[in-house]
């Protein structure tokens, strides 16, 4: 799953119709909607943003559909760091549940940098876009608490 996080999914690249916006297949010269004459070059460049923003939009909701796990990874997290704490009196498992929060930011981070600055995205991009920003908050509160969890644990561990 998390090379799935990592790696742009297959798409199919199409054209889009410079007049009514219908999708079409890369080798079209006429838009069989419209009859709207298709350029080779406008052909290019339109399934080379088509196909960016396909890609951009289906690996954004790849990765925002791990914010369904959060309330559970919230309540997982605070109940383990609770019995490590209490059975070992030091932080031993809960140190690996941060890996958890870590990964879907990793992924969020590594889509800014690899589609967030395109500047040509339509409106499911955009959307995309604001949405992979509210999933990079939450994942970051959740590291934020854990994190906060882990340091109480930390200091108090009596020292000998």
């Amino acid at each position: 799953m998390i090379g799935s996080l990592l790696k742009p999914p297959p798409v199919v690249p199409f054209v889009e119709c410079p007049n009514c916006k219908q999708l079409m297949d890369v080798a079209r010269e006429i838009c069989p909607r419209c009859c709207e004459e298709i350029s080779p070059e406008y052909a290019l460049v339109s399934a080379s943003v088509v196909y960016h923003n396909t890609q951009a939009c289906s690996l954004a909701n790849t990765i925002t559909s791990f914010n369904a796990f959060m309330p559970l990874a919230l309540i997982a997290s605070v109940g383990i760091y609770l019995i490590d704490w209490y059975v070992s009196g030091t932080p031993r498992i809960s140190l690996g549940l941060l890996f958890y929060s870590m990964v879907p930011i990793l992924a969020i981070l590594l889509w800014y940098v690899r589609y967030g600055r395109f500047q040509i995205g339509d409106e499911e991009y955009l959307r995309a876009r604001r949405e992979l920003k509210q999933s990079f908050a939450l994942w970051f509160a959740l590291l934020a608490v854990q994190l906060l969890l882990l340091a109480v644990a930390v200091t108090r561990i009596p020292r000998n």
